[in-house]
């Protein structure tokens, strides 16, 4: 189903490319965002919210949600969030979260007023797969792609602007923030940490 959105001035479409295993959101011939995914075993697992910085503040990541989420209903899908914009989104629309898989843990964010219980414990890094960098610190963007969480330069920037990229569990939306060893980088459910090589 394409949905039309309204976009500065111009026609925004919302469609659902399954070979590509993702929607689309275009404005006339130019794609402006897309939402990716993986089906396996009934489970739509939503993996990248990316608009691009013009078309932001539109709700073009709402409705691009929308149309994944109304896609799982209609074929009796469940939904896994792994992009963290997801479930913020459902957050906001609680009719949609029976679609989630482990529903009851979608609209509890994690405060940090919260305290870690000794099951819990807060031990930094503890088993996060590292990346060896040479100097005392390295680029943001440069540490997802020498991790492999990105495949280059222009995929990095779009995840750390869409806000999609937390360093020791905060927002970083700027590529250039620099990441010294110990910190620990998570984007889509995975997390590195670099180590210096000497």
């Amino acid at each position: 189903m394409a949905w039309p959105a309204a976009y500065p001035g111009r026609m925004t479409q919302i469609d659902h490319l399954p070979e590509r295993e993702r929607w689309v959101a275009r404005s006339e011939d130019r794609e402006i965002g897309y939402l990716s995914y993986e089906l396996e075993g009934g489970v739509l697992d939503l993996q990248h919210t990316v608009v691009e910085p013009e078309a932001r503040g539109q709700g073009l990541g709402g409705r691009l949600v929308e149309e994944a989420l109304g896609y799982a209903r209609d074929e009796g899908l469940r939904v896994r969030p792994t992009c963290p914009f997801v479930p913020r989104y459902v957050a906001e629309h609680p009719e949609h979260a029976d679609l989630i898989v482990g529903a009851g843990d979608v609209a509890q964010p994690r405060h940090d007023d919260e305290v870690v219980g000794e099951d819990e414990p807060d031990d930094g890094a503890g088993d996060v797969p590292t990346v060896e960098i040479r100097d005392q610190s390295i680029r943001l963007g440069q540490l997802l792609k020498l991790a492999g969480l990105v495949p280059d330069g222009a995929m990095a920037r779009m995840v750390i602007e869409n806000g999609e990229v937390a360093v020791d569990g905060e927002t970083v939306m700027r590529r250039g923030t620099q990441v010294r060893p110990g910190q620990v980088v998570t984007y889509a459910g995975e997390s590195v940490s670099p180590v210096s090589g000497g």
